[in-house]
């Protein structure tokens, strides 16, 4: 599920603040990310959040709040912003359109006209912030070698388009992004999300434990030094997911032994979810579960990444394994289901020297089929 287009506010009447939001609560294409009473600190606002559109009130003074939005848009010209008032005749348009509004609307009209408006207005024009992508790594069953798909995954996705990652651990029993690439951290998921101020960018960047320069890594409770233990409910992920969007280019998530409700959020919050099953009748009755449960929310099934780990083959090119690709794919019925070649020998060597493929089996047939996937899910983000 594609989210909200986050906006600022700008007014002074908080009548008008109640009003907005109930209309962004309320099936609305747009989030209100900040209210703020006048232009003071937009400049250093708009730095720093990435919100690229908004709305303006221009009462009580009319003309101060359009000279302040002819200022603000002059510094910003990509700001999509709409003027709001309790009155609205021909001048007052004409004045507030030369400032570099994208659109006017009475006060009255706002539960009528707001939603649809922002939604022609974004659509028509482009406007939306720069978001990475996120994709959720699930598991059919304990130690299918999902998180080793998770952080290689991540890592090729850095290779190859040069923008800046971040895995998350959601594993809060076994922390195996810390043991898989020997780190720890004082921070982890669970202080973003046990945050009580706003969660933002900047608050995740700091959070995280930086394995390399452009690679990040927010750890479980059970991979940090200080292993306390917070509670933490599902709905807190939506705005930890937005502020990764704004702060790399992928996210890759790796949610092992995740409750049907939190399962059922990641996977509407993601652009991709993978779901990393072993070719044994077990994985696949699970994989199988899961992915019904994604196509009764409405996910695309090419979205949906079916991904057969540790396969092999004969010499004859037939399937090592009792059951085959084709069979996985009538079981889960899924044409589309990946495989990633069963390559012990270099995966345990990745493991020893608390690397990835890239850096200790850069030949490895298994980074070879990892590659391919990243190819795949490029070209999809493309389309």
């Amino acid at each position: 599920m594609t989210p909200k287009t986050k906006i600022f506010l700008i007014t002074k009447d908080q009548d008008m603040v109640s009003q907005i939001d109930a209309v962004a609560r309320n099936g609305s294409p747009i989030e209100v990310d900040q209210v703020l009473p006048d232009t003071g600190r937009i400049d250093k606002y708009l730095e720093t959040s990435g919100v690229c559109a908004g709305i303006v009130d221009i009462d009580p003074d009319p003309q101060a709040a359009l000279e302040d939005l002819e200022s603000m848009v002059r510094d910003n010209p990509h700001l999509c912003t709409i003027v709001i008032s309790e009155n609205m005749n021909q001048e007052l348009i004409l004045s507030a359109m030369l400032a570099g509004a994208r659109h006017f609307l009475q006060k009255g009209s706002i539960h009528e006209q707001l939603s649809g408006v922002m939604a022609r207005l974004l659509t028509h024009t482009g406007v939306k912030q720069r978001t990475g992508s996120v994709l959720t790594v699930f598991s059919a069953s304990g130690g299918c070698g999902a998180t080793t798909i998770a952080l290689n995954l991540a890592n090729e996705l850095r290779l190859k388009t040069s923008k800046g990652v971040l895995v998350i651990d959601l594993d809060r029993c076994y922390g195996a992004a810390s043991a898989f690439l020997d780190i720890k951290s004082e921070y982890g998921i669970d202080d973003v999300l046990t945050y009580e101020g706003k969660i933002d960018k900047h608050l995740i960047q700091s959070s995280s434990c930086a394995y390399k320069e452009d690679f990040h890594i927010l750890l479980s409770s059970a991979g940090k030094s200080n292993k306390t233990e917070k509670g933490w409910g599902s709905q807190g992920l939506s705005d930890v997911l937005h502020a990764c969007r704004l702060a790399y280019g992928y996210t890759v998530v790796d949610a092992p032994r995740m409750d049907e409700q939190t399962v059922k959020m990641l996977s509407e919050l993601s652009d991709f979810t993978i779901v990393v099953f072993q070719l044994t009748l077990k994985d696949l009755k699970f994989a199988r579960s899961i992915i019904k449960m994604f196509k009764d929310l409405g996910l695309s099934e090419d979205k949906i990444i079916p991904l057969a780990n540790r396969y092999t083959k004969s010499r004859f090119g037939k399937s090592g394994s009792l059951i085959s690709i084709d069979d996985s794919r009538r079981v889960l019925g899924a044409d589309n289901v990946v495989s990633i070649c069963s390559d012990w020998p270099n995966a345990e060597k990745s493991l020893n020297v608390a690397k990835p493929l890239a850096d200790a089996a850069p030949r490895s047939a298994m980074r070879k089929d990892l590659q391919k996937l990243v190819d795949r899910i490029q070209s999809h983000s493309d389309e």
